[in-house]
């Protein structure tokens, strides 16, 4: 809970057998270059930022693992650094695009998302993770600016108006299903090989399984396929496969109450945002909320699905009236 920011979260997980979900949760200072892990009752000043992130691992734990200990301390560090120029260099533009003096600019977002990949790819060569990573920071007229980057098929939704009538999604899935992505996966593996768009065969050289990005066609000897097209890590896969993340943002009114979920594809791929939205203008705790989502996520899975019990993330995030810093003088 962050009560100057007006801000209040809660996570839930449950974990598979697998158990390669992480997610982070740490409040930011560029005004310090500092990064705190959040826990209970936490205070903010204009300027400091709130960072979430839910890293769906696949492949093993190791690089869910690394995007957990590391993206949000990078993004810190090249902050810093990118506001104090070498002697005699000239400081690149890395002014916001958003407002506000202390937003984190999308540049070093997404370099420290590539550099995570990199380490990732160093250290855990045979894993790989979807991110998404939510940033709020406090502005000194009581708003709060939101900021979603991702890779991957995790996703994050926004409800806001009365009993969260007005919802969309703020991330939009890396996947085959995005025209734009396909073309980009074709066109690479036409113009530098290594990328092929297919579905596996059974042996009667019938199409099965879902759409899949391959290093070659499929056979018994070539297998690894990634459904995503965006990921950090992934080493032994296409490398069409990239780890440059998105980047939305958008402005919470000081008055202004929205509701956030952030969650790994657990809950996306048996709940849509009319469902979620469904349950959450029941439950005006975040704590409870979290947890519902993902207790029913599990349920549904189980019983309605022909998926297999998947590792489910949730953040819930409400963000309420807050206090500025004229109030507080």
């Amino acid at each position: 809970c962050v009560p100057r920011m007006g801000v209040a979260c809660a996570v839930c997980q449950i974990p598979s057998r697998k158990d390669e979900d992480r997610y982070a949760a740490n409040m930011m200072s560029l005004k310090k270059g500092e990064i705190t892990t959040l826990s209970g009752t936490c205070d903010a000043q204009v300027g400091d930022t709130l960072c979430l992130g839910v890293y769906d691992g696949h492949g093993g734990r190791a690089c869910a693992d690394i995007l957990q200990e590391k993206l949000h301390s990078e993004i810190v560090s090249r902050v810093m650094a990118g506001q104090q120029p070498a002697q005699g260099s000239k400081q690149e533009d890395t002014k916001t695009e958003g407002l506000g003096k202390y937003t984190i600019p999308s540049k070093f977002i997404k370099d420290s998302y590539k550099a995570v990949d990199e380490m990732s790819k160093e250290s855990a060569q045979f894993c790989g993770s979807c991110a998404i990573d939510v940033f709020i920071t406090l502005h000194a007229d009581g708003s709060r600016l939101v900021k979603c980057s991702w890779v991957g098929d995790s996703r994050a939704a926004c409800f806001r108006s009365t009993r969260y009538k007005v919802f969309k999604d703020i991330s939009v899935d890396h996947s085959l299903s995005r025209e734009d992505e396909k073309k980009r996966i074709v066109e690479f593996g036409e113009t530098q090989g290594g990328a092929v768009v297919t579905r596996r065969r059974n042996r009667n050289g019938e199409p099965v399984g879902p759409w899949a990005v391959f290093t070659a066609p499929p056979d018994d000897k070539n297998n690894l396929s990634l459904m995503m097209t965006r990921s950090i890590g992934d080493g032994h896969h296409s490398k069409a496969v990239i780890a440059e993340p998105e980047v939305t943002e958008f402005l919470v009114k000081k008055d202004e109450h929205v509701r956030l979920v952030i969650a790994s594809d657990g809950l996306w791929r048996v709940f849509e945002n009319k469902s979620v939205r469904k349950m959450l203008k029941s439950v005006p705790n975040p704590i409870r909320a979290a947890n519902r989502l993902a207790v029913e996520s599990v349920y549904r899975t189980q019983r309605h699905t022909h998926f297999k019990l998947d590792d489910v993330t949730i953040i819930v995030v409400d963000i309420v009236a807050s206090v500025n810093e004229a109030e507080t003088e």
